[in-house]
């Protein structure tokens, strides 16, 4: 037969070692890192501003719609998850463990000499059941000149004058419309004329489709005093509603 051995109660000591040999080594490989599954959320709210394409003015602003929003778990640069803004520009990432995670959309950057779109990115380190909201977040885009509603018009007349008459004695020959006359419209701040469009028959002009902002309007009339070719006539306008228009009533140039 063979021998009975008999179990013994470990000491407590023993009982200490063996405790901390579940908490050191076996516990960690319990713990949850970053991504789905937990109890905490991250939300927030993007706001879309719209600018001109200078970036001089803002023109108007609404939430950001259907906005895809990322997010990464941790250091891992592979997506983890993703979602939309909703019609009031929000989001939210549910279930989340502890940890660390980063946030980001796309948006123009400003600084950018290329005005290029990157991802606007925000970090958050949560704890257990944290729930944490980013706030307002904005997403920067642009406008051209001609992406909006409002319209700067006029008409143009013209003084004919007698060819052999010479200033300061001139002899008006007749007063009419100007026909295919030249007219020129400058945005902000913008070196060079954006547009250039010719009256029709009846001296009118128009330019439309306008967004906010400031604007020169201005064309060319000669100098009846022969000193130099032509002078030049400047409005200036400033649109402040995007369905705006703007009368500049009838415009006189002088034709020698």
């Amino acid at each position: 037969m063979y021998p009975v051995r008999e179990w013994n109660k470990p000491s407590f000591g023993m009982a200490i070692l063996l405790l901390i040999f579940i908490m050191v080594f076996l516990l960690p490989s319990c713990k949850k890192e970053e991504g789905l599954g937990g109890t905490g959320a991250i939300s927030g709210t993007i706001i879309e501003q719209f600018y001109n394409d200078d970036y001089s003015s803002l023109v108007y602003q609404k939430a950001a719609v259907d906005e895809e929003v990322f997010m990464m778990f941790g250091e891992d640069k592979n997506l983890g998850d993703r979602t939309f803004t909703s019609i009031t520009g929000n989001f939210r990432f549910n279930y989340l463990f502890p940890g660390r995670y980063y946030i980001y959309y796309q948006s123009r950057d400003s600084t950018s000499i290329l005005d290029e779109i990157h991802e606007k990115l925000y970090l958050v380190d949560m704890d257990r059941g944290e729930e944490v909201d980013l706030g307002n977040l904005v997403k920067l885009s642009t406008l051209d000149y001609n992406d909006g509603a409002a319209i700067i018009k006029g008409v143009v007349k013209v003084i004919k004058y007698v060819d052999e008459s010479r200033w300061p004695n001139l002899v008006i020959e007749y007063i009419d419309f100007a026909h295919e006359h030249e007219v020129y419209l400058k945005s902000g701040n913008h070196t060079f004329y954006d547009e250039r469009i010719r009256t029709q028959h009846d001296g009118y002009f128009e330019f439309s489709n306008l967004i906010p902002g400031d604007y020169l309007v201005f064309l060319y009339s000669d100098d009846v005093t022969r000193v130099i070719k032509n002078v030049v006539l400047k409005f200036e306008v400033t649109i402040s509603e995007f369905d705006q228009v703007v009368d500049l009533g009838e415009i006189t140039i002088e034709n020698l």
